[in-house]
């Protein structure tokens, strides 16, 4: 790693290109390129625990087993606040695999992405299992899956056969406190499963966002988490004046702002801030912000081309920064970023 420099509201230090920002169990990451170390196909991914000081602390190392070619691209299930932090793992275009955590690796076998149909959301409770949806377009069949420790289903059901309803969709999928979240445009509901794939509430979507049609690419319905005050939203990223609703024990509820719990506390997510205080949101320069993550310390990391440390000076081909806001300097960076509208 390179040496740490300041800038105006924080800190910075240069990294590889191409490295990925990613948060496994509230601990960040960056993650290099997939290797093969052996000339063969068996792609190893490093994974570079980062220091509050952007320092890396130590590499660990995981092995993709199913590979059939050596081009390997990464997708992150997390964008921003969402509260999945999983990585989907794609050969040649084809998925093959989702990494749970910087020790385990779940192979998808072409058996069983022919039965069940692509998987389209994944998360991980504390006792180490995981849930993974599965969509087999053909027939329209929505499949959770739940696996153990090893990485073996134990127990299946259909969206259908939980909800007892046919008029489903799944336009997004969350697992926060051990329970399943799946918003589901169709029947304008968010459904609440738990852990053994039984349905515990459905819950209407009221309001604007009733009228949140998906487009070709999904759905901008979406959920997010505020890490600091561990709460789980949801909301329209593209059109947030529609409200945005937490997610409690008994339903949705409008977000009132005002609210001095909220104050300079934010959601993260494509491409904006949007505060929960006050009915404001604040544009990221997507020119210059590859990947960004708020943390539950309150921090906010993010990647850029440009060197903050001198500003007046243009990104250099090749060049990629780690940068960090801490908790204290947020609010005035983030009026730094009001102040370029």
């Amino acid at each position: 790693m390179y040496r740490t420099k300041s800038f105006q509201y924080g800190e910075t230090v240069e990294i590889e290109e191409g490295d990925k920002l990613q948060l496994f169990k509230d601990s960040l990451y960056l993650i290099p390129e997939v290797t093969f170390p052996e000339n063969d196909l068996r792609g190893q991914v490093e994974f570079r625990k980062i220091n509050p000081n952007l320092l890396s602390e130590k590499s660990t190392l995981l092995e993709l087993t199913n590979l059939e070619y050596s081009i390997v691209r990464l997708r992150s299930f997390s964008s921003g606040s969402n509260p999945s932090g999983e990585l989907t793992v794609f050969n040649s275009n084809k998925q093959v695999g989702i990494i749970e955590s910087t020790e385990k690796y779940i192979p998808i076998s072409p058996k069983m992405k022919q039965e069940k149909g692509d998987y389209i959301g994944t998360g991980t409770f504390t006792n180490g299992e995981n849930v993974i949806m599965f969509f087999e377009e053909t027939n329209g069949i929505y499949t959770l899956t739940r696996w153990d420790e090893q990485g073996k289903i134990n127990k299946e059901a259909t969206l259908t056969a939980i909800t007892k309803e046919k008029n489903l969709s799944v336009e997004s999928m969350a697992v926060f406190e051990d329970k399943i979240y799946v918003y589901s445009y169709k029947s304008n509901k968010v459904y609440v499963i738990s852990q053994d794939l039984k349905l515990l509430h459905a819950w209407n979507i009221e309001g604007e966002m009733r009228k949140v049609v998906p487009e070709k690419w999904g759905s901008s319905v979406g959920f997010a988490i505020q890490r600091e005050l561990n709460e789980l939203f949801i909301y329209n990223y593209v059109q947030p004046e529609q409200g945005i609703y937490k997610i409690s024990k008994n339903g949705l509820k409008k977000l009132e702002y005002g609210q001095e719990k909220y104050k300079d506390m934010y959601l993260c997510a494509n491409g904006r801030f949007n505060s929960l205080y006050e009915k404001q949101i604040i544009p990221i320069d997507s020119n210059e912000v590859y990947q960004k993550v708020l943390t539950a310390d309150g921090d906010y990391y993010f990647i850029t081309s440009k060197d903050f440390s001198h500003p007046q000076k243009e990104p250099e081909e090749g060049k990629a920064y780690l940068n960090k806001v801490s908790k204290e300097n947020l609010p005035s960076f983030i009026d730094s970023l009001k102040s370029k509208e």
